[in-house]
């Protein structure tokens, strides 16, 4: 493979699941979608699963603000990143719908 495309994944299938995503998590995501990156949410959230990681087996949970809305929405991910998420919950009992959003919380502190 030609070095230039070294940014690029490999071809993976891409699945859907309905989670519940903090609304203020997810109008940060749209914002850099639409002025920063040039990248759909769904490959947004797709980086962050990819980038949260637990070390030494710790998690930091951080509290879900007072009156935070949280929303339903499609969220289209890799299969590899959809088969992390599961292995991180069978492993620490975290639902899916947390590490979705503990990811994205996580990289977003953490640009």
């Amino acid at each position: 493979m030609n070095k230039g495309f070294y940014r690029f994944y490999k071809k993976e299938k891409w699945m859907n699941r309905n989670i519940e995503v903090e609304d203020s998590l997810y109008s940060e995501l749209k914002n850099i979608s639409e002025n920063e990156l040039d990248a759909s949410i769904n490959k947004l959230i797709d980086a962050c699963v990819e980038n949260l990681e637990i070390k030494n087996d710790t998690i930091v949970y951080y509290k879900k603000p007072k009156d935070e809305l949280t929303i339903a929405r499609s969220i289209r991910l890799r299969e590899s990143m959809w088969n992390k998420l599961d292995s991180l919950k069978k492993e620490y009992d975290i639902s899916l719908y947390k590490l979705i959003n503990m990811a994205i919380k996580y990289t977003l502190d953490n640009n």
